[in-house]
């Protein structure tokens, strides 16, 4: 396999599995709606999120929370290959509500020192793809996160993140309702009460990415959610507001690796 895939399960709608084995692929700042767990096979890339960087090798483990701006970019003239699972919020946190958990905030990101460990990631996302019942494949995801990863999960702290300024929460909350619109400053102004000329530092000072970002990030995730629901990709550029097919086209590829057609197209395991 070359390039970037996706696998999905109709009986498990929470879960996706991206693999990627590519030379160098960057994205954009950029988050998700879900948690991502990703384990690297190959190569070395710096992985930055709300201004910090750290660097993550092979058979390093990452799990990222919904919502956090982040990127990752691979080191050029080298193999860059990974595996990503993308799990529904919801279906998270009640995974962590059934062990007394905090939910999670912050990126966990693990160097998998245990190969022991690192085998039964590896062998439970390659199940996924498999054409094994869905009760299997959800018991394999479960018995991952007792086995392997509670015992980490049980030093978290809850979170830390600094409160979010009332206003600037107003602008987020506002896009969150209206992404699909064609926003104005002005209008951010009005539905705030900050000047419209410190709105784009102070939204990226506290969420690490400038409001039409942020907006666009939401477009790109709803867009998955119609591409998965088998609608076509005109009327899904039309629908998340973006200018044009062509424009649509440049902008999901930019933040997920493959076209729109190519992850509509998806293959069923």
């Amino acid at each position: 396999m070359a390039g970037v895939q996706f696998y999905r399960d109709a009986d498990l709608p929470f879960f996706e599995l991206k693999l990627c084995d590519a030379d160098r692929l960057c994205y954009k700042k950029h988050s998700h709606e879900e948690y991502s767990l990703g384990v690297v096979e190959a190569g070395n890339s710096s992985f930055w999120y709300e201004g910090k960087t750290t660097w993550v090798n092979p058979q390093t483990f990452v799990l990222i929370p919904p919502g956090l701006v982040h990127s990752c970019n691979p080191q050029p003239l080298g193999q860059w290959k990974y595996k990503m699972l993308f799990i529904e919020a919801g279906w998270m946190q009640r995974f962590f509500a059934s062990k007394g958990l905090p939910a999670l905030c912050q990126p966990v990101v693990t160097g998998q020192t245990n190969s022991q460990s690192y085998t039964a990631l590896s062998s439970m996302l390659e199940r996924l793809i498999k054409p094994i019942s869905p009760l299997e494949k959800e018991a394999d995801i479960i018995g991952f996160f007792e086995a392997q990863a509670v015992r980490g999960m049980a030093l978290w702290k809850k979170c830390s993140r600094a409160k979010e300024l009332p206003k600037l929460k107003i602008i987020k909350e506002y896009l969150d309702n209206n992404y699909i619109r064609r926003i104005t400053l002005e209008e951010l102004e009005q539905v705030s009460g900050l000047n419209k000329f410190t709105i784009i530092r102070s939204f990226k000072d506290e969420f690490s990415i400038p409001p039409h970002t942020y907006q666009t990030l939401l477009r790109v995730n709803c867009a998955k959610k119609l591409l998965r629901q088998n609608n076509q990709i005109t009327e899904v550029a039309y629908k998340t507001g973006f200018y044009d097919q062509s424009h649509f086209h440049k902008v999901f590829k930019s933040h997920t690796g493959v076209t729109p057609d190519k992850y509509k197209s998806c293959e069923e395991s």
